[in-house]
């Protein structure tokens, strides 16, 4: 599969229209050939504005099952939550209809919730739709360069759908949850959500093999669409 190309938008209003129109339009195609579906959010600021969007949409709502695509190891209640931020932003309106499988369990421990949590995930896949960020420095959902669980996170064999990823130097500096590479390619579309010019550089031309958003690019099992505004 070649490398997808980057889709650019003259505004963010744009880039947030046009990435809350491919995700409805994703899990209406995924309802109507499967009769259910997941959708898998990501966190940080860059999304909160699709998911207001989305949070008005027509779509089969009550056909959706939510999850995340990583999360802190915090309660939903704290302002770094994934959880949080989509039950603000995308679980009001019209898509209050949708289901959750959360990735933070609150009495368990790191590892005994990632093992929880992938009976969710096995539930809501395949995926309409998986929207990711990327960071700067090339990670994707919780699975950062050099992190000791970037390697099971990233091989395509592994069983795991979930992992605790402990935190490390540089990143991540908190204890995290993530889906692997295995479970976010369970998906039949890959939107990537970007903004700045330093991030389309990155992902821009050849993309270096070593950063793990390579291993997003450079596979066949889903679609790839990066779409992106200054």
């Amino acid at each position: 599969m070649s490398k997808p190309q980057i889709e650019a938008f003259p505004t963010r209003e744009a880039l947030y229209d046009a990435a809350a129109a491919t995700i409805v339009q994703a899990l209406t195609t995924a309802v109507a050939a499967h009769g259910v579906t997941g959708f898998a959010a990501t966190g940080g600021t860059t999304p909160a504005p699709v998911y207001d969007r989305l949070a008005q949409a027509t779509a089969p709502w009550d056909k959706v099952m939510v999850t995340l695509t990583d999360e802190r190891w915090v309660p939903p209640t704290d302002p770094g939550s994934n959880e949080g931020l989509v039950r603000r932003h995308l679980l009001t309106g019209e898509a209050a209809r949708a289901g959750f499988s959360p990735l933070y369990f609150e009495g368990l421990g790191h590892e005994e919730a990632a093992l929880k949590a992938q009976a969710g995930i096995a539930a809501a896949a395949p995926f309409g739709v998986v929207l990711l960020g990327v960071g700067a420095d090339g990670h994707f959902a919780s699975l950062f360069p050099g992190s000791p669980a970037l390697a099971q996170g990233l091989d395509p064999a592994s069983e795991r759908l979930v992992l605790a990823v402990p935190p490390g130097d540089p990143a991540p500096d908190m204890a995290r949850i993530s889906l692997t590479f295995n479970a976010l390619t369970n998906t039949a579309l890959i939107v990537l959500l970007i903004t700045g010019q330093a991030k389309r550089a990155l992902l821009d031309g050849e993309v270096d093999p070593a950063l793990p958003i390579a291993a997003i690019l450079n596979q066949d099992r889903a679609k790839v669409r990066i779409l992106w505004a200054e």
